[in-house]
């Protein structure tokens, strides 16, 4: 029986068969290996510009946060007047633009749609802000709800974010209020938690209505009070201009009336506590809020808000005014010097525990109150006059100036 052979060109146009099949498929393998290798690098090139486009709005977040706590005295019903000429038609300012129910863009979509009518925003301007550091850019915008008015308190802060070649954005929301500083009472022209000497020759004017309608109080504490020298204290309409009239005085040497409250039971634990809201031990939260300095020197008529004062305090003259009062934190000894007129709040605050003086040697008036965190030397002579004002206390507490400025929690959001 006869075998039949394959011949060699059939073979070897098997093998070429085979060969062109391998190298297809390893072309197609290639192929797909490289698409594979584009999609995962267009898909780390889009993450990479989402995360630069979200730094980019946090970035603005934060430096929003800073510019509404810096201008809070600036943003009024007609915008932010940046450069505070009382006006905001200059580059650098910003007037309210109202919210529409329908709009979906940059600010306003960061409002749900059934409130947004009731939003107006600021887009503020660029020179007022830094670019991020890590790169991409942002637009920054200022809302509240109503008008726009100073008296607002609560803001959103949202920030349009976008990455350096401007194909990915991220919008971000971060709400945040104001809250005033003073939270407690001011109901005693003098407070303070320790014995209070009233010895010297100077006159306080009580708050007639201190502890009720009718009840005056002059001075509180949870220890003696005991008034000596040429003290006395009286009602505002007995007071001549100059000093309370020893014969129509509330309390004097020899008689402690009704209107010095001492070994109070319900004297505060913390003072600070007390009229701040934190605890003594965090009383760094308050300073954060403040403009901090050394000494005195530079306050005048025109300073206002709150003022902490690491040194001793010797204003060169009046300080604050009755309708922009000026809250003064002192931890060292304070001076007020004759013919002088202080507008506000004084709180007497050493962190060490020492006991700081207030000393007085001439017509000086404060008016407002003086607040003695633990003790007090009271050097008052030459005819000081502390005058319990509520107007000036009540200025204090609306004042813009006294308003600290927080995050509201959970209020950060991502839109987008």
């Amino acid at each position: 029986m006869m075998r039949t052979h394959a011949t060699p060109f059939r073979q070897q146009g098997v093998s070429l068969v085979v060969t062109l099949v391998l190298v297809v498929l390893l072309s197609l393998l290639a192929l797909y290996g490289a698409g594979v290798l584009v999609l995962d690098t267009r898909s780390a090139a889009n993450d990479y510009r989402t995360k630069e486009a979200l730094a980019a709005a946090e970035a603005g977040l934060e430096q929003g946060y800073s510019l509404l706590n810096i201008n809070r005295k600036r943003i009024g019903s007609s915008g932010l007047d940046a450069n505070d000429d009382g006006d905001v038609a200059d580059a650098t300012d910003s007037g309210w633009t109202a919210c529409a129910g329908t709009e979906t863009t940059a600010p306003c979509v960061a409002i749900r749609a059934d409130d947004r009518a009731n939003w107006s925003y600021l887009t503020i301007n660029a020179g007022l802000v830094a670019a991020p550091t890590q790169g991409g850019s942002f637009t920054l915008f200022l809302m509240t709800p109503g008008s726009g008015d100073s008296n607002q308190l609560v803001y959103n802060i949202v920030a349009r974010g976008l990455s350096a070649d401007g194909t990915s954005q991220s919008i971000a929301k971060q709400g945040a209020y104001f809250y005033p500083l003073i939270l407690g009472e001011v109901d005693t022209p003098l407070a303070a938690a320790s014995n209070i000497p009233l010895s010297g020759n100077y006159s306080i004017i009580t708050n007639s209505n201190g502890g009720g309608s009718g009840v005056p109080v002059t001075a509180w504490s949870d220890s003696a009070i005991t008034p000596g020298g040429s003290f006395a204290s009286c009602h505002m309409g007995e007071f001549d201009g100059n000093a309370c009239p020893s014969g129509d005085a509330l309390s004097k040497n020899g008689l402690t009336g009704p209107d010095l409250v001492g070994n109070d039971p319900n004297f505060p634990a913390d003072l600070f506590q007390y009229l701040f809201g934190v605890a003594e031990t965090d009383y760094q939260q308050v300073k954060n809020q403040a403009t901090v300095a050394a000494d005195c020197s530079g306050l005048n008529s025109a300073t206002e808000g709150i003022v902490w004062v690491t040194g001793d305090c010797n204003p060169p003259g009046d300080v604050g005014t009755a309708d922009a009062p000026v809250l003064l934190v002192v931890e060292g000894d304070t001076t007020i010097n004759a013919g002088d007129q202080f507008y506000g709040l004084l709180y007497m605050f050493d962190p060490s525990g020492g006991t700081p003086r207030l000393i007085s040697n001439g017509n000086a008036h404060l008016h407002g109150a003086i607040i003695a965190h633990d003790g007090v030397d009271l050097q008052l002579n030459g005819g000081f006059v502390l005058e319990y004002d509520a107007d000036v206390l009540a200025a204090l507490s609306r004042s813009a100036s006294n308003r600290g400025l927080t995050r509201l929690p959970g209020s950060w959001s991502d839109l987008q």
